[in-house]
């Protein structure tokens, strides 16, 4: 296993052990973190933890695509994972808003994307993002942590970060 996929593991297990609720992971895929567990294990204290794919899958309970999600209420879930899927995403200010509507408030939003790493699943990949892509891309979000993963902090492999939707809600800026 990579030291990134190391270190992210290791801050997903801790900020989302005390996660409550409904939780949805957008971009599923297997669910596995590649270190023998599955994603849905981070979240031992959720009421339901849901995958889903763009595409049916096998190993997802949903097929959606985080740029539209219909079938999925305002308010409705209490926490999404959104690691390694928003750089295969073609409106990601689409996917951000839609993710934004179905979150509670006080909600919890953790988002994994890639800086300084290479191509992968062409021709679906899009964008790469610095820190300040990120808190522009979130900027209705309440910004708890926006960790740079890698050796080098000024040029991370990537970043993680933990946002929530504030209690009282306000406007997505567009």
């Amino acid at each position: 296993m990579s030291p990134v996929r190391r270190a992210s593991n290791r801050l997903l297990r801790k900020w989302c052990k005390g996660v409550m609720g409904d939780v949805l992971s957008v971009g599923s895929g297997t669910d596995n973190d590649k270190h023998g567990h599955r994603y849905r294990d981070y979240f031992p204290k959720a009421a339901s933890y849901t995958t889903s794919e763009y595409a049916v899958t096998p190993f997802c309970d949903r097929v959606l695509d985080v740029r539209s999600m219909p079938s999925l209420s305002d308010a409705s879930v209490d926490a999404i994972l959104c690691g390694c899927v928003l750089e295969h995403v073609d409106d990601v200010q689409a996917a951000v808003r839609e993710c934004w509507r179905v979150l509670t408030p006080g909600g919890v939003f953790f988002v994994g994307v890639p800086f300084n790493q290479p191509l992968h699943k062409v021709p679906q990949d899009f964008w790469r993002f610095t820190e300040f892509g990120i808190r522009y891309l979130l900027r209705a979000f309440v910004i708890r942590d926006l960790l740079p993963i890698g050796d080098d902090a000024r040029y991370p492999t990537m970043y993680w970060t933990r946002a929530f939707k504030p209690l009282a809600a306000r406007e997505v800026a567009s």
